[in-house]
């Protein structure tokens, strides 16, 4: 008999070994599992069957993701290493789950491939009983620990950049954008950025819909209610009007999810805006909102406003011309800021933090793209202009303002979103050698 046909006979016998312990009354997961693995080791015509072929040919009464689990699991523990493991009080489901989360952190970037699984055991065991532990839960506490890790990080920074007196340090203010716009020199400043808090206006209670999970993306804010973002938003819009140049502008963010503020439109008029251009930024992914209308939000509408028509041609602007901006108006005009900007918030997130890009808690579920920030700052200032990013949270117009050698003030009330901030202007402006340029010189 040929080395391929004892080989098959004997894949043969295993195989009827595993239907035997799947239809038995107590199912040995472990035997089963390690059976797997054997199969994995037996060749024919030069080379393993794969459980794919295994399960098509000898095994198709089962299903495939329940062997392909019992297998790995086996794998991950073998009967070498299983048995002190099994000491610690873990069965094969908290083994099984342990390995199933540590291949998830790692894909998050919050475990290390090499991280041994018993850490992973050890976490489960001790919150068994105590809370519902599954796969997302483990993953979750991970985020949200190594979420905390950047602030208090962060905040060491800023500590640090204190102590070093560090110039560029006077532009950055932790307090309420409008006294710190009130201590400005009058017509003064070019463009005012307007981002309020609105993120509590979306949130609906209709029993069907939740916080999107933020997957360690911070969510801070102060003025967050209804009763507290307009009365600071249009004390912002009178500080602006004051410490803007004639031809100077408002770039104003409005709710995502309501019609425009009539108290806000009145305000601008009032104060001699009278050239107000409506604007929207196509998300591309409709948000949820309330599940009992009809329609979902998928543009988020601003305002940009200055005194005279002529003041938008003091400007070149490039090209271009469109109130609608998107993913590929981004592409064309900004094609170096695109690299996972077309993706919403929590998943352009994820991409940058696998990729080490950035790490957890060091974005802001409700931060604007980079890429939509250098647009409006190529459209409505020059180099050298001077921006404030009243509402700064963590910084991206400051960083869009660094890379465009743009002047700017950067205000942020919220102390964890302000060292967030302070922390990621520092590292923009040491990437780009900024520390010589107009666009860090003290103001």
């Amino acid at each position: 008999m040929a080395q391929k046909d004892v080989n098959r006979l004997e894949i043969k016998v295993i195989c009827g070994q595993i239907k035997k312990l799947v239809e038995s009354a107590e199912v040995n997961t472990w035997e089963i599992g390690d059976l797997l693995v054997r199969l994995s080791t037996i060749k024919v015509s030069g080379k393993p069957l794969s459980l794919k072929e295994l399960h098509k040919e000898y095994l198709s009464s089962f299903s495939y993701p329940y062997l392909s689990q019992m297998r790995n699991c086996s794998k991950a523990f073998p009967p070498s290493t299983r048995k002190s493991i099994l000491k610690s009080g873990a069965g094969w489901y908290e083994c099984d789950l342990a390995r199933r989360s540590k291949s998830s952190c790692v894909k998050a970037g919050v475990a290390q491939p090499d991280e041994p699984l018993s850490n992973f055991i050890e976490f489960i065991l001790k919150h068994k009983g105590k809370r519902r532990i599954n796969q997302r839960a483990i993953v979750k506490d991970r985020i949200e620990k190594a979420a905390e890790e950047t602030v208090s990080r962060r905040a060491f920074q800023v500590e640090l950049l204190k102590s070093e007196q560090t110039d560029w340090l006077s532009n950055c203010h932790h307090a309420s954008c409008v006294n710190v716009m009130d201590d400005l020199e009058p017509d003064s400043v070019d463009l005012v950025h307007l981002d309020p808090p609105y993120g509590a206006f979306y949130k609906v209670d209709d029993g069907r819909f939740s916080e999107p999970e933020t997957k360690g993306l911070a969510t801070d804010c102060d003025n967050k209610t209804r009763d507290e973002a307009i009365p600071i938003t249009l004390e912002a819009l009178k500080s602006s009007a004051r410490v803007l140049k004639e031809d100077g502008k408002i770039l104003l963010y409005q709710a995502a999810t309501e019609p425009d503020r009539p108290e806000i439109i009145t305000l601008l008029q009032e104060l001699g805006f009278n050239s107000i251009i409506p604007f929207y930024w196509k998300k591309k992914i409709p948000q949820p909102g309330s599940f009992k209308l009809p329609f979902s939000h998928e543009t988020e509408r601003i305002l940009i406003a200055a005194r005279t028509r002529e003041a938008f041609e003091s400007v070149t602007g490039g090209a271009g011309r469109t109130d609608v901006i998107d993913d590929d108006v981004i592409a064309k005009l900004v094609p170096d800021a695109m690299e996972y900007e077309e993706l919403p918030p929590s998943r352009k997130f994820y991409h940058e933090v696998r990729n080490g890009q950035v790490s957890y808690g060091d974005r802001h579920f409700f931060e604007k793209p980079i890429g939509i920030n250098k647009f409006f700052l190529e459209k409505l200032t020059l180099p050298g202009d001077r921006v404030v990013d009243a509402f700064g949270c963590t910084g991206s117009m400051v960083e869009a303002c660094i890379e465009l050698n743009r002047r700017w003030v950067y205000c942020e009330s919220n102390e964890t979103n302000y060292n967030l901030g302070v922390g990621r202007i520092s590292d923009a402006l040491n990437k780009s050698n900024g520390t010589t340029s107009v666009a860090s010189a003290p103001i």
